[in-house]
């Protein structure tokens, strides 16, 4: 009986874990669209003065913050959701420094659903705090640092 409730358990946690994924990835596309006019007009600018200054990409973000801020409870949601669905120990922002703790789960996602998730998680802080601009990624199992999540991106250790 404890074996079937086991695989039972499994099943869902997998549903479970699949529909959120899903989930964020339409949620990503639709944050994606809002800023894609944004980002063809910082190409056209790019290419009309040889770059984008630093102002410029600093004005951008913090116009892109605003217009997303909106969405500050379903990201948190999502958050949630991943700690309580087993992609994440722990997710949390002492003293400016967010960091998430993944557990086995993440690593069967790809690299885009991993990207995803944790774009959510640090655009949930950045729009708190603009100091908290790198989210660090933990082995929950190790305790080592596998990757961050900025701006640029996710990058991955390894």
């Amino acid at each position: 009986m404890k074996n079937k409730s086991g695989i039972a358990f499994g099943l869902l946690l997998v549903l479970a874990v699949g529909l959120m994924v899903a989930y964020v990835m339409e949620f990503q596309d639709v944050e994606d669209n809002t800023l894609e006019a944004d980002t063809a007009a910082e190409s056209a600018v790019a290419e009309n003065d040889g770059g984008v200054s630093k102002a410029d990409a600093e004005k951008q973000l913090e116009q892109d913050i605003e217009r997303t801020k909106h969405l500050q409870s379903e990201r948190k949601r999502i958050m949630d959701e991943m700690v309580d669905g087993g992609i994440a120990e722990r997710i949390e922002n002492p003293a400016g420094k967010p960091f998430v703790y993944v557990l086995d789960p993440f690593y069967g996602l790809s690299f885009d659903e991993q990207a995803a998730l944790m774009n959510v998680i640090w655009s949930y802080y950045i729009t708190e705090d603009r100091k908290s601009d790198v989210l660090t990624i933990y082995d929950a199992k190790t305790g080592t640092e596998i990757g961050t999540y900025t701006k640029a991106g996710l990058k991955m250790e390894g």
